[in-house]
């Protein structure tokens, strides 16, 4: 059975969830894992998107900088470049002793620090950095940033698409985690008709209607996204315990 098949069945059939849940658990796993590789083609495609239609923009408003053999040598303090269309931003520091952490990065919805001759980038609980080349020679200006273009472009899509990923991979656990909520109180209500290992399969294939919401919610905004998402578990598992068969109630 494929993972496509039933990403498709798990939209439109209530009654199939009760087919999926008497499959091996790994089933549900490789769904979980299918879910992630479609989302993250889906977002490399978005912030691609996104960039091209604001990138322009962003040039316009990049501020002064100015790199010497690929150090940051000004501005001595810290800058930003806002990312037109979402709420990150690029932070330009050259008089900073160190970086700041990671989760400092991520609460400050800061996709790429900039500091001497590094560029760090926050990853989970850590920071990656990567040393800039030493050719890099140039004071930001409406010529040098024609010029610099390609690169950064590229450098700003991987910097947002990687933030874009540990995003992802949030969202995944805690629609894991409502799913597995909503189901565990529908259980306790019908009597505990399902054992706890079904639940947690029942939790897996519930993400193929809850990340479907948020690929849609890239393209066309949906108000009140997070409580949208509680109602369509809601409504899903309802109709999945009213699709159970007469004896198993």
């Amino acid at each position: 059975m494929s993972m496509l098949f039933i990403h498709f069945k798990s939209l439109f059939s209530f009654k199939f969830y009760h087919r999926l849940i008497t499959l091996s658990t790994r089933y549900a796993v490789f769904f979980a894992v299918y879910l992630f590789i479609l989302s993250t083609i889906v977002l490399f495609f978005f912030t691609g998107s996104v960039l091209k239609h604001n990138l322009p923009a962003f040039l316009k408003n990049f501020p002064q900088v100015t790199f010497e053999n690929g150090v940051l040598t000004a501005p001595q303090h810290a800058v930003s470049a806002p990312i037109p269309g979402t709420d990150f931003k690029i932070v330009f520091d050259a008089a900073a002793q160190m970086p700041p952490s990671a989760d400092e990065l991520l609460k400050a919805n800061t996709v790429a620090w900039v500091h001497k001759n590094f560029l760090y980038v926050p990853s989970g609980n850590r920071l990656q950095s990567q040393q800039l080349p030493t050719t890099l020679n140039f004071t930001a200006s409406p010529q040098t940033i024609e010029k610099y273009q390609p690169t950064l472009s590229a450098s700003l899509r991987a910097a947002l698409f990687l933030t874009s990923i540990l995003v992802l991979l949030f969202l995944l656990v805690y629609e894991f985690t409502l799913a597995l909520c909503v189901a565990l109180f529908f259980n306790i209500s019908h009597r505990a008709v399902f054992p706890k290992t079904v639940l947690l399969k029942l939790s897996a294939y519930l993400l193929g209607p809850l990340t479907t919401l948020f690929l849609l919610h890239l393209w066309i905004h949906i108000p009140l996204f997070t409580l949208a998402q509680a109602v369509l578990c809601i409504i899903y598992v309802q109709q999945i315990f009213n699709a159970l068969p007469e004896k198993q109630l």
